[in-house]
């Protein structure tokens, strides 16, 4: 009897450590999923401030035409609730026009049957804001087949300071031909050199005077009004004045139309490094 209780009592003993260790086990794996669950949590977040404060909202388009996007991308668009479908991202008075629903539906087909990245501007109705939209097929890991991710940029103040620029350009380029027109009407011989002082520009007047062909012919050829015997050279005035950073005039032996003459010749330096002639 006393042998059979010291048994029991050992099956016991064995029983309880097991029990013992097993709960020790499961109290060190719940530690430790539950410190792995933290640092999953903290990326999670992290991930997610990252993408809040991204310059480019995403957009997923299943291959049934299924969409998800947040809010913030919704609002982008002027939508009031976030679209379920890409066909809601038109609707009265908000999110796209229906030619560019057309125009980007088109663009996310072609990606799905071909895999092959597209881009797109798109505009707002009712709204100044522009957007730019670049899309190709969802990597595998988003277990989502067939579809297909679209990065939307917010591309309003890109689209307005294009806007400017092209209004300073065309600013730019209608006093460029005022000034070509003033050059052109002199009545003396007028021409511009460039930052390495060869000859960029000549008015009618020069071309006469030198009996070239044209004002290209001039430049082609390099034809130089003033003589080469003169104080400096042809680019002896040209020289001073780039390095002055002043005008410069001084007179000079000319050959016009045959004829040797003495001119009073003045070089401008300009701001793009060019040089500025003209002769009296």
């Amino acid at each position: 009897m006393n042998q059979l209780s010291a048994t029991n009592m050992t099956g016991i003993g064995v029983a309880l450590a097991a029990l013992i260790g097993a709960a020790a086990w499961s109290l060190f794996s719940g530690l430790r999923a539950r410190r792995e669950a933290a640092v999953a949590f903290a990326e999670n977040a992290r991930l997610e401030a990252m993408l809040g404060s991204a310059p480019a909202l995403a957009m997923i388009v299943r291959g049934d035409g299924r969409v998800e996007c947040s809010q913030r991308l919704a609002d982008w668009l002027g939508l009031a609730i976030a679209p379920r479908y890409l066909d809601d991202l038109s609707v009265v008075d908000a999110g796209l026009t229906g030619e560019d629903l057309a125009a980007l539906s088109s663009d996310v087909a072609a990606a799905q049957k071909s895999g092959r990245p597209f881009s797109r501007a798109l505009r707002v109705k009712g709204s100044a804001r522009a957007l730019m939209i670049r899309g190709a097929r969802v990597p595998k890991a988003f277990q989502a087949p067939g579809g297909v991710i679209l990065w939307v940029f917010d591309a309003t103040d890109t689209e307005d300071e294009i806007a400017q620029l092209g209004v300073a350009i065309g600013q730019a380029t209608a006093l460029y031909e005022d000034l070509s027109g003033v050059i052109q009407a002199a009545p003396m011989p007028m021409w511009y050199r460039g930052a390495d002082l060869r000859l960029a520009m000549v008015n009618s007047q020069y071309v006469d005077a030198v009996e070239a062909a044209s004002a290209e012919d001039v430049i082609a050829r390099g034809l130089e009004l003033v003589e080469g015997s003169g104080v400096g050279g042809p680019l002896g005035n040209a020289v001073l004045a780039r390095d002055a950073r002043s005008v410069q005039s001084q007179t000079m032996p000319a050959t016009i139309r045959g004829e040797r003459r003495m001119l009073r010749v003045y070089d401008a330096p300009l701001s793009t490094g060019g040089r500025r002639r003209l002769c009296d």
